[in-house]
């Protein structure tokens, strides 16, 4: 069960739940193994020409790799975005986590950009803005799955 879901009031119902789209962590970590592995091999080619050192090299490359991997799972399992019939719910975070709460006539608008790979799969980074003039109080998640349809929702709840 997810936090914002344990969270919900009584008689409280959650009409979309947005998360982290998993198709982030492709483009990123093809590009860090690529840099890396490149990296890696071209300094045991000038620091020794021998393959020995690369036998000891690959392995710490895929640990490395794999930590990264861990770590952007991490992200999207611990951010959700939720629209309520009474508010917006975000949270972000595990060890350190922040939670924000907006009740539904207190937000102004919804922004969303998306990059073109982002267009193409489906993700992009929103911003729901409030009535607050703190913009900390803003909820803004990144690469945020299928965030045209949170966008439609959260402008149909809000104006109806």
């Amino acid at each position: 069960m997810s936090y914002i879901a344990r969270e919900l009031n009584e008689g409280e119902k959650i009409l979309l739940m947005g998360r982290v789209s998993w198709w982030t962590i492709v483009p990123q970590s093809l590009l860090i193994l690529v840099v890396s592995g490149g990296v890696a091999t071209a300094i045991v080619y000038l620091l020794s020409g021998s393959l020995q050192l690369m036998v000891i090299a690959a392995p710490l490359l895929l640990v490395m790799w794999i930590a990264f991997i861990a770590r952007q799972v991490l992200h999207i399992l611990s951010t959700e975005i939720a629209i309520t019939d009474r508010r917006v719910m975000s949270k972000t975070g595990i060890l350190r986590t922040e939670v924000k709460t907006t009740p539904l006539d207190k937000v102004n608008n919804v922004n969303v950009s998306q990059s073109l790979l982002g267009n193409w799969l489906g993700y992009g980074d929103i911003e729901v803005t409030t009535a607050t003039a703190d913009s900390s109080d803003n909820h803004a998640i990144k690469a945020l799955a299928h965030c045209d349809r949170f966008r439609n929702t959260l402008t149909e709840v809000t104006s109806g």
